[in-house]
This record gives structure tokens, sequence and C-alpha cells, in this order.
């Protein structure tokens, strides 16, 4: 993926979600009857500017795309004429200012509502969870899962996609809990139960890579019969030590065939520290490679050692085209009408808010790794890959970030929404505001983890791109 796309969509990204945030501010400050004097997308300098509306407000946008701000009228930051004192912020009763400030990170879920209804409405394109080999000791394995099954419910929640099934486990892992599996047996539903108790899913990283919970649970993508193909081989991995490629297509492991990439990576798993050869063809020629895969941790709430050679292993495209020619369906589509839409999207949003809230509470209970947290490079780098992907795949991805950004300020930290609105239930109860060396302590703390929030998301977004 080109840096210029990344560049694009970091952009697309914050401009619609600030501008819709501090639109939120303007809108509310106008209707309480309070002067605006700038709306500005960025810091800094202003590439772009006008004056407009009976108040001549200045509308920017400027340098660092880094977020905005609405400057309203306040005798704090300036002399007011006695004929505007009553327009100015700082004037205003608490339940008004509580409003302006308020109406910010409710601007920001309201359009999280919005994008999602709009992207059920376009249509998910999504992997249809269908399961392929499981490895015997995966969690999947043991709530009953076999090869070809299709799954349909976790939890009580509708599986139409990879993606809902990522986010089911998700909650589930989170939770600790043992939730019940449902899925499509040879025609027939089956249950099971999946125990994802032990699975830990914001433990942290594996290696300097996020986590994959799917891939903690022992899922594997069900392809196919047909040869696997070397889609990347990792540097100094046993792969790259026996001399295999990208692109060189495998026929046989120690001599016999297999089934499919998943039946190969099995019997790679199960052969930690032990010799196996690999015939492959590369430029119409067959050659024998020896290769011995290394033994790591299982990991997630797997046991013991597997095997890995360091390469990325798919199913070949002329197996992939024999698929397509006979029918086999690989890929979903589904599209809602606009009730269902926004009935899915009010249900997203609620358990995104509730993983976000267990979040922040492992986070402070030490149960969460701080190397969950990303910072703008990888917002940027998601948002690239959901443009490849998608029109549809970016509304969701813009709807996401923008209802963390509103849970985000909605926390009670100084120099957040969440904070200005802390103070204004302290004023409200007390009956009159924080005194200034309280506001000034308070300013001084939130900082500082403000400061060391972004710190740790840019060592984190810079140890991913080390081990990427």
């Amino acid at each position: 993926m080109s840096i210029a796309m990344s560049i694009l969509g970091f952009l697309l990204t914050i401009g619609v979600l600030v501008a819709f945030h501090e639109y939120g501010h303007y809108w509310m400050a106008r209707r309480l009857g309070v002067k605006v004097l700038t709306y500005s997308l960025g810091f800094g300098k202003a590439l772009w500017s006008t004056r407009r509306g009976p108040d001549q407000t200045e509308y920017r946008i400027a340098l660092l795309p880094l977020g905005g701000f609405v400057k309203m009228l306040d005798e704090r930051e300036g002399p007011v004429a006695a004929a505007e004192q009553h327009r100015a912020f700082n004037r205003q009763p608490v339940w008004k200012r509580f409003l302006i400030v308020l109406a910010g990170p409710v601007a920001n879920i309201l359009l999280a509502l919005v994008l999602w209804a709009a992207m059920f409405m376009v249509g998910v394109q999504g992997v249809l969870p269908k399961v392929g080999v499981l490895p015997s000791d995966s969690i999947l394995a043991k709530s009953g899962l076999q090869d070809g099954d299709v799954i349909t419910q976790v939890g009580g929640s509708v599986i139409h996609s990879l993606s809902d099934l990522r986010l089911a486990v998700l909650e589930g892992g989170v939770a600790n809990a043992r939730v019940p599996i449902e899925f499509e047996h040879q025609g027939a539903i089956s249950t099971g139960t999946l125990d994802l108790s032990e699975l830990k899913p914001l433990a942290g990283s594996t290696d300097g890579r996020p986590r994959d919970v799917l891939k903690e649970i022992g899922y594997r993508l069900w392809s196919p019969p047909g040869d696997a193909v070397i889609h990347k081989v990792l540097p100094n991995s046993a792969a790259a030590a026996a001399g295999l490629q990208a692109g060189d297509l495998i026929r046989a492991v120690n001599g016999e065939s297999y089934r499919d990439p998943g039946s190969l990576i099995q019997r790679i798993e199960h052969s930690p520290g032990k010799a196996m050869t690999l015939q492959i063809v590369r430029d119409g020629q067959t050659r024998t490679l020896a290769v011995t895969p290394r033994p790591v941790e299982a990991g997630g709430a797997r046991n013991g050692k597997v095997g890995r050679i360091g390469a990325e292993i798919a199913l070949s495209p002329a197996a992939i085209q024999r698929a397509r020619d006979s029918g086999v369906r690989l890929l979903v589509l589904e599209r809602f009408g606009p009730v269902t839409a926004l009935g899915m999207a009010v249900e997203r949003s609620w358990a995104m808010t509730s993983l976000t809230f267990q979040v922040f509470g492992g986070l402070l209970s030490g149960q969460a790794s701080l190397s969950n947290l990303s910072g703008p490079v990888a917002i940027a780098e998601f948002a690239g890959q959901s443009l490849l992907i998608g029109f549809s795949t970016f509304l969701g991805f813009l709807a996401l970030v923008s209802l963390s950004l509103a849970i985000m300020n909605l926390l009670p930290v100084p120099l957040l929404d969440g904070g200005h609105l802390a103070m204004y239930v302290i004023e409200a109860i007390r009956g009159k505001a924080p005194g200034p060396q309280f506001e000034a302590m308070a300013t001084r703390v939130g900082l500082f983890f403000l400061v060391s929030l972004m710190i740790v998301a840019f060592y984190n977004d810079i140890a991913r791109l080390m081990h990427s």
C-alpha cells in the first residue's frame, strides 16, 4: 500500500471527524446565542480562510491537520464590548456551557450512527466465516467445529462475516466468558460452547505484532482443494534458509500430497524441529527443498510448541479459479433496508462503546497492555487500507474512529471536553466555579496524562512499523 494512500486516508478521516466534532460545538453555541469568532480545521497558520455571516465568523483550514477548534467570544481571552458581553461564553449559565461542550462528542456519536447505517445500506462485503482444518487443541475445535462448518452465531450475535466473528470473539474474550456458538454442519445447525475465559485478547502484542483473536482461537479459513503457493517469505526464517521464494508452488510434503493450504500448515505445525521435504514448482521446474520448522509457542489458549517456517501460504491462483468456476462461495455481500440498517448501527455503536470502556478499565487495572494503544500512524495505515478495500469498509472505519473520538473526549480529563463537563458539574453542585488554583492544577495533570498517552501511542506505532 502506498504512503500516498495512507496520507489521503488520514486526511479524509481527520478532516471529516474533526469537522463534525467542531460543528457540534459551533451549532450549539449559535443556537444558544453565543458569538462564534473562529471555526478552524487544523492548527497553526491558516492555509485558507474566509469571513461570513452577521458575526463575520472566520472559517479556516490550518496547516497542522491534527484537530481543530471553535473560538467563542470570551472575556477571559480579551476585552469584550459592553454591548456584546451577554454573548460571551463565560457569561452563560452553566447549563448552556455544558450543552455547548457536550455537543462536540454528541456530533461524533450521531455521525458514527449515520456512517454505520450507510455502510449496512451500501453493502458489507466480507469473508464467509467457514472454517478450514483446525488445530485439534484449539478453542474452536474443542467447541465441536470441523472442517467446512460455517459459524452463524456467537454469544447471541448473528455472524455474517469474519469481521462479525472477530468482534464477537473480542467481546467474549474481554469479558472472560464462555459463550454459546452456533454453526452449520453438513446442512444442519449444531451448537456448542466457545470457552474464551483464557483468551486475554488485551494482554499485548505477540512478537511486536498486534494480536489476532481469530488466530488465537485456532480459526483457519476454509479453502477448496488445491495446491498452496508461497505468498511471502519472511527474512531470517526457516523458509528463507531453505531457499523458498515467493511464487513457489508446493506440490507435496515428504513425498505425500495434501488437500489444501490448511492441511499443509497443519503438517508444518506438527513438525517443530523436524526436517521435512517440500516438492515445489518454480519457473516450470520441479525441485525438492529441505526445511526444518522452528519450534515456537503456540500462543493464545493453545499449549506447547508448534512448527513455523516463516512464510505466508495461500491457495494457488489456479485453484481459486477452479473454485470460482464451480460456484464455490468465498465472499458474502449483504445489504439492508434503512430501518434494519439503523437498528444494526445502534447495536454496533453499543457493542463498540461497551468494548471501549472495558478496554479502558483493563488499562487502569493492568489487565490490558498499553501496546493496544494506537496513534496517528496506525490511523493513517488503517485508513489507507480501508480505502483500498472499498467504500463501505471506509465508512465503517470512519464510524469506529468517530465513536472512539467521542468516547475519548468524554473522559473526565482536564483539557478534554469531558474535563470541562466535570468542572461544570462541580460548579452546578457547589454553586460556583472551582478556583483558579484548582483549575491550574487539574490542567497540569490533564496535560501530563495526554502527553504520556501520545508518547505511548507514537511508540507503539513505531514498534509496529519496525516489525511489519
